[in-house]
């Protein structure tokens, strides 16, 4: 694959929450990202579901130089034995979501590699939000995968948390919200901590991450980091917003093995890609990219995808959001990943 240079910049800053050094990384191989693009796969918002199989199979395929889609997944650690979560993104509605036709040929991927269709769970945080995108709950089967929310049910783990100097306010659907409302125990103890799912430290063992290609105002960029650091804690609106912005609570999230171990790839959907005004769907702000990136690096996928973004708002005239995504940089730092263009090896393919 060629290697190329300079695609899009990143503005470099510091953490903004308590700037951690730079780690002794050793050297690192490169990050390949794939990018397929087919502008006719999306009319008026709506994707064809063919195009879609088509696309991720041939960015999956690239990405591992498999000659088949089941062995693709098995070269990403796929095994029979596994749990496989799908963490999707369903914030904006139907309109703005993790396309399902994008889910079923991951599903049909995994089950081509050996994965029983029982061991598979799509899931994201509230229940409400998924059955408004059309992922209603269902029971896992021989036939399908299992479809569920961190909330209601409280799935959260309580011996796995990040706990902050930063303090939130618990609201409904947070880990200790019930406890603090009958204790009246408003305290940093608590409300400093943010408690993961138990689908990242527990029931899964391999995690696929298909988040949508967005924005927040309160954070800049959501896509691969985001979506997965926010989707997997509660109590984490402390994060958004002035002053830090989600830097550097959105690496720090990441940077935890039940994280870090588990996930296998990185499927951005930018099939419709919004430049301002998410996460709600909004679509004067949207285009019809009908493109999909794919890789291992969430770092260096979400720092190809910002420039990106960044163009849209100017096409659009949209003025720029200020010094915001510094969350990039700072994941870099920390040494999840790389913004360096000459340590991302980026392909298009058809």
């Amino acid at each position: 694959m060629a290697l190329l240079l300079g695609i899009g910049l990143v503005t470099p800053a510091g953490a903004r929450d308590g700037a951690f050094p730079q780690r002794n990384v050793p050297p690192q191989s490169l990050s390949p990202v794939i990018l397929t693009e087919r502008p006719g796969a999306v009319q008026e918002f709506t994707v064809d579901p063919q195009q879609v199989r088509q696309m991720v199979n041939r960015a999956l395929l690239t990405l591992t130089s498999a000659s088949d889609i089941g062995t693709a997944w098995k070269r990403l650690g796929i095994t029979p034995q596994d749990v496989v979560g799908i963490k999707i993104t369903t914030a904006g509605g139907q309109g703005m979501c993790t396309h399902r036709s994008l889910v079923n040929a991951i599903c049909d991927g995994l089950r081509a590699a050996g994965m029983p269709m029982s061991q598979i769970i799509i899931w994201d945080k509230f229940q409400d939000r998924m059955v408004r995108a059309g992922y209603a709950p269902q029971a896992a089967s021989d036939s399908q995968p299992m479809i569920a929310s961190v909330v209601p049910s409280n799935n959260y783990d309580p011996d796995r948390y990040y706990q902050s100097q930063m303090i939130g306010t618990l609201i409904w659907g947070d880990y200790q919200f019930a406890n603090s409302i009958n204790s009246y125990n408003f305290n940093e103890r608590i409300l400093g901590r943010s408690y993961y799912t138990q689908y990242v430290t527990r029931t899964c063992t391999k995690i696929v991450n298909v988040p949508v290609l967005s924005t927040n105002e309160a954070f800049g960029i959501d896509a691969c980091m985001s979506s997965l650091a926010f989707g997997s804690v509660d109590n984490f609106r402390r994060f958004q917003g002035p002053p830090t912005y989600g830097d550097p609570a959105i690496p720090i999230l990441l940077d935890e093995p039940y994280i870090q171990h588990k996930v296998v790839v990185h499927i951005l959907d930018a099939l419709v890609a919004q430049c301002a005004g998410g996460p709600a769907f909004n679509p004067q702000y949207c285009q019809s990219l009908g493109a999909i990136y794919v890789g291992r690096d969430p770092v260096a996928i979400d720092s190809l995808a910002l420039p990106r973004i960044d163009r849209m708002r100017r096409e659009m005239s949209i003025p720029s959001p200020g010094n915001l995504s510094t969350y990039v940089t700072s994941a870099a730092v920390l040494g999840l990943g790389t913004t360096d263009r000459r340590r991302i090896q980026f392909l298009r393919v058809p």
